[in-house]
C-alpha cells in the first residue's frame, strides 16, 4: 500500500458510508456515521521530533520537506511547541495560552515568536505555533511536531516537550555524532518505551566525522539503546540533514543518497502506510460493518466492504517493499497557474469581440461579412452576448438571421426528407472555419504552442513550470512537439496533475461529509472547478472542432481521429 492507494481506500470507505446514509439508520446511527466521517476527514499522523537542542531537529525537518523555511540555530532555538502541517500557501499561525485567540503572521516573522532570542522563556505566552507549508510529505498526512530542546538551560523547554509526548503517533529522536544519546535523551526514550509507540533514532551530522568515528559512535549508541529497549532496539539511521537539504534544493541525486535521508524517509513512510494506516483502515472497516449489519438492503455494500477489508488485511508487513523516496519533496505545485492556452485565448477573444461589437454598430462591410459567415459559432455567440450591448446585437445579427431564414426557405422548397433537412440545418450553422472569433483563438493558441515548445527545447526543466494545460489544448501542444521523449514527459505530467486534482476533490468531499470543511486547504476548496477547467478548458477559450466532409455527413475531426 502506498499513500495514493491509502487515499483511494479511504475514499471507498466514504462512498460506502454515503450509501449507508441513503438507507434507514438504526437508533443512534446518524451520530455514529457523522463520527466515522469526521475520523476519516481528520486522519493525520502526529510525528513528534525530540532531542537535545542543537542536534539538528529543525534541520532534519527542513531536509525532509525540501525547504529552508523553518528557523535553525546553534543555541536553544524553539521555546514553544511548533507544528508543521500542510497549507496551500506558506504562513504561520500563533495560538496563545488560556484563550481561543490566534494570529496569522508571515513565515519570515516566525523566529521573532518561537526562538529563545525573540521570545525568551516564552514570555509572550504562546501555546503553539503552526507552520503551514505546501510540501508533498505534509499533504499526505504527516503532521510534524517540533519540540523545545531537551536539556536546554531553559527548564520550561524540557517540561513543555515532556508534556506533549502523549500526543504522538510516532517519535523521531534526533541525536548526533558529537555526543550520541545524552542523559535527557535516554530519559525521554524510557518514557517512549513505556508508551509502546514506535520510535526512529536519527544519528545526525555524519558529514562531520570520518568512517571510523561513525562506526564507533554507532556501536556506542546501540549499546545505550539496548539498555533501554532490551531486545527491541529501534532502527538507527545515520544522516546529514544539512547535506540532504542542500542536495534536495540542488536536485543532486548522488549527494542526496549519500546524506542517508532516502533510507530514513523510506522506513518512515513504510511504517506510516503499512502499519499505522493499515490498522486505521481495519478499525474503520469493522465500525462501518456494524452500521451495515443493522440495515436492510445493504448486502451490496457489505460485500464491497468485505472485499476492501480483505485487501487491507492481506497487506502484511512481511510482504512490504519500502516506497521509493524522490529527491523532490513535492510534485505538482499547489499554486499551478491556469492553462496558459485558455488564459491567452480568452483574453484575445475578449479583445477581438469588444472591438467587433463596435464595428457591428455601423460598419457595412463587417455586417455583410458576418452574415456570409453565418454568424459566430455557438460558444462565441454566448461570449459575445455576455459583453455586447443590445444595440450591437440587433444591428450585427439581424442580417445573420435574415440570411439563415432565406437559406432554410430555399431548402424547404426542395421538400427534403428528414435526414436531408437536418443536413440543411447543419450547413446553415457557422463552424470553426467560418467563425472569425475561432480564427483569432486558433492563431493565438498556435503562437502559445510554439512558445512552449521553444521553452521545452531550450530547457527540459521548464516542464516543471508548465501551467495546468487543459485536455483540449494539450492535443494542440502535443502535435507541436517532435521529440517523443518530451511528448511522454508532458503526458506523464498531465497524468500527475489529474491524479492530484482527483485526490484533492476526494479530500474535500470527505472533509465536507465529516463536517470538517475547516480542515480543507484552499486547493481542495477549488479542486472541483480546477478539474473541470483541465478536463474541458475554460468556457471562454474554446473553439468549435474544425470539420471535414465525409460521405455527405459533417464529422468533427476530433471524432475521426478517435
Amino acid at each position: 500500500m502506498d499513500l495514493q492507494q491509502y487515499d483511494r481506500l479511504k475514499s471507498t470507505l466514504a462512498e460506502i458510508l454515503r450509501g449507508a446514509t441513503m438507507r434507514a439508520m438504526p437508533a443512534g446511527g446518524d451520530e455514529v456515521v457523522r463520527d466515522l466521517f469526521a475520523r476519516l476527514a481528520e486522519d493525520r499522523f502526529n510525528l513528534v521530533v525530540v532531542g537535545r537542542f542543537s542536534r539538528g531537529k529543525t534541520s532534519l525537518m527542513n531536509a525532509m520537506l525540501g525547504t529552508d523555511r523553518l528557523p535553525t540555530g546553534v543555541v536553544p532555538v524553539t521555546s514553544v511547541i511548533t507544528t508543521v502541517s500542510y497549507g496551500t500557501e506558506e504562513k504561520a499561525v500563533l495560538y496563545y495560552q488560556h484563550t481561543s485567540l490566534f494570529l496569522d503572521i508571515p513565515l519570515q516573522q516566525l523566529a521573532e515568536h518561537i526562538t529563545e532570542q525573540g521570545n525568551p522563556g516564552n514570555r509572550r505566552r504562546i501555546r503553539m505555533a503552526e507552520v503551514q507549508l505546501p510540501a508533498e510529505l505534509l499533504r499526505r498526512g504527516f503532521y510534524f511536531v517540533d519540540t523545545p530542546g531537551l536539556g536546554s538551560s531553559i527548564v520550561e523547554n524540557t517540561r513543555t516537550t515532556e508534556a506533549f509526548l502523549p500526543e504522538a503517533d510516532a517519535f523521531i529522536l534526533v541525536t548526533s555524532y558529537d555526543s550520541p544519546l545524552s542523559e535527557d535523551e535516554q530519559r525521554v526514550l524510557q518514557t517512549i518505551q513505556r508508551s509502546n509507540r514506535r520510535v526512529f533514532v536519527v544519528l545526525n551530522k555524519q558529514d562531520c566525522v570520518d568512517a571510523e568515528q561513525r562506526m564507533q559512535a554507532h556501536e556506542h549508541l546501540l549499546r545505550q539503546l539496548g539498555g533501554v529497549f532490551r531486545d527491541t532496539i529501534p532502527p538507527v539511521f545515520s544522516v546529514s540533514a544539512r547535506q540532504g537539504l542542500e542536495a534536495r534544493l540542488q536536485a543532486n541525486q548522488p549527494e542526496f543518497v549519500e546524506s542517508g535521508l532516502p533510507a530514513f524517509e523510506s522506513a518512515l513512510l513504510g511504517f506510516l502506510v503499512n502499519e499505522k494506516r493499515r490498522e486505521f483502515l481495519l478499525r474503520m472497516c469493522d465500525r462501518i460493518a456494524v452500521i451495515l449489519n443493522a440495515q436492510i438492503a445493504a448486502r451490496e455494500d457489505e460485500s464491497r466492504l468485505a472485499r476492501l477489508r480483505a485487501e487491507v488485511a492481506a497487506m502484511q508487513s512481511t510482504n512490504f517493499t519500502p516506497p521509493t523516496v524522490s529527491i523532490s519533496a513535492g510534485t505538482i505545485s499547489p499554486t499551478l497557474p491556469a492553462c496558459e492556452f485558455c488564459t491567452g485565448v480568452a483574453e484575445a477573444v475578449f479583445n477581438f469581440l469588444a472591438t467587433y461589437q463596435r464595428e457591428l454598430h455601423g460598419d457595412r462591410a463587417t455586417l455583410v461579412d458576418l452574415a456570409e459567415r453565418r454568424g459566430l459559432c455557438p460558444g462565441h455567440t454566448s461570449f459575445f452576448e455576455s459583453i455586447a450591448a443590445p444595440m450591437e446585437i440587433c444591428t450585427g445579427f439581424a442580417g445573420v438571421a435574415e440570411r439563415q431564414a432565406s437559406y432554410l426557405r430555399a431548402a424547404a422548397q426542395r421538400q427534403p426528407t428528414g435526414p436531408l433537412a437536418c443536413r440543411a440545418v447543419d450547413d446553415a450553422l457557422p463552424t470553426a472555419d467560418s467563425c472569425p472569433a475561432c480564427g483569432v483563438a486558433q492563431n493565438v493558441a498556435d503562437g502559445i504552442a510554439r512558445r512552449i515548445v521553444d521553452r521545452l527545447a531550450r530547457d527540459q526543466a521548464a516542464l516543471g513550470n508548465l501551467s495546468a494545460v487543459c485536455l483540449p489544448h494539450l492535443r494542440l501542444l502535443l502535435t507541436s512537439i517532435e521529440n517523443p521523449v518530451t511528448v511522454a514527459a508532458v503526458l506523464r505530467r498531465e497524468a500527475d496533475l489529474l491524479d492530484r486534482l482527483a485526490e484533492d476533490m476526494r479530500h474535500f468531499a470527505l472533509k465536507r461529509a465529516g463536517m470538517q470543511r475547516h480542515l480543507a486547504s484552499k486547493e481542495e476548496e477549488a479542486a472541483g472547478i480546477r478539474a473541470l477547467r483541465v478536463l474541458a478548458g475554460h468556457p471562454k477559450a474554446r473553439t468549435e472542432a474544425p470539420t471535414v466532409q465525409t460521405r455527405g455527413t459533417v464529422v468533427p475531426l476530433s471524432r475521426q481521429a478517435s
